[in-house]
């Protein structure tokens, strides 16, 4: 956004905090031209040990100031060796989602509804918040495809708890069992990257016989990130039309991205982290994008809030600029 008095660009400390400071719009002001749109969700209700991803929208759009600003002139990411005027990319952010801070069900169907509305305009993004939100938001995007949607799931946990004592079937370990149970979901269209620490016995041979596709750490460890993603991507849309990915900021180590609830050591580094997200942009199947997790109370150097905002920066700069 340029300032219209000056004619500079606005700087990345001044004005509304949009995400790349972009224009604000509601969902029916979108367009037929946006590229995608972006939607926060500020709920941690469904966090099983640290809260603080209710802050998460706020803090990465807070972070992608940076990027607004320095993407309003010609560069190039000397990194991906890509053209990197994000300005030219038509964005726009249509602000958060109504939660119910201590009601998941009823935010849920929220989620569901707004996501719903924004994936029948452009490309949505949607900022967590925790883990749980990709289950409505999967199923209202899904809801406007006409088709198979796959799902890409960058996560160091699997998120497939059935349902504990403590926390019921409804919480952020419980995401990927109850999108099972939807109608738009089948585990032979699913695929995970980055599982590390500890499932339940047996994890192994039950994905397997579900026909769901796992990378674990210990994969990306011997064939490298990119090949990993790359096998995700093959496996998901085998048997589907268009892909959710979904990336839990908590698959990067947390010597990189501290700011998460459920931190898991051994994870990525943040320059993999960038090389998966950039990866993913390569793909025209890839039809929506969550970002969840990030907690930025809890990471009071906002690396983590920076490194989220950067990778989605890099998947955009891939997916919309690469073929202009």
């Amino acid at each position: 956004m340029n300032d219209s008095n000056t004619g500079r660009p606005e700087l990345a400390y001044e004005g509304i905090e949009t995400f790349l400071k972009s224009e604000y719009r509601s969902v029916d002001q979108i367009g037929d031209n946006t590229d995608a749109g972006v939607i926060g969700v500020p709920f941690d209700g469904g966090v099983s040990n640290k809260a603080g991803a209710r802050y998460g929208p706020r803090g990465i759009r807070r972070a992608s100031s940076w990027f607004g600003y320095v993407g309003q002139h010609e560069l190039m990411n000397v990194d991906t060796r890509q053209e990197a005027r994000l300005a030219d990319i038509e964005l726009c952010d249509v602000g958060d989602v109504p939660t119910f801070p201590t009601d998941i069900i009823s935010t849920s169907e929220q989620i569901q509804k707004y996501v719903r509305a924004l994936s029948h305009q452009t490309f949505p993004i949607i900022l967590g918040g925790d883990h749980y939100l990709t289950y409505p938001s999967f199923v209202g995007f899904a809801s406007t495809v006409d088709g198979e949607v796959g799902l890409v799931h960058l996560d160091a946990h699997s998120d497939t708890i059935p349902e504990t004592a403590a926390h019921g079937e409804h919480f952020h370990g419980s995401s990927m069992s109850r999108l099972a149970e939807s109608e738009y979901f089948s585990p032979n269209r699913h695929a995970m990257v980055g599982i590390r620490g500890y499932e339940a016995t047996g994890f192994d041979d039950e994905m397997k016989n579900r026909g769901c596709h796992v990378s674990y750490r210990t994969d990306i460890a011997n064939k490298g990130i990119v090949p990993c993603v790359r096998e995700a991507v093959d496996h998901a849309i085998k048997h589907a039309d268009v892909l959710y990915v979904t990336v839990d900021i908590d698959i990067v180590d947390p010597a990189f991205a501290p700011g998460t609830g459920t931190p898991v050591p051994g994870g990525l580094s943040s320059t993999e982290f960038l090389e998966a997200m950039t990866e993913l942009g390569r793909y025209d199947e890839v039809a929506a994008l969550d970002l969840v997790e990030v907690a930025p109370p809890l990471d009071p150097t906002d690396a983590t809030a920076n490194l989220t905002a950067n990778g989605i920066v890099r998947f955009l700069e891939k997916r919309f600029l690469a073929n202009r």
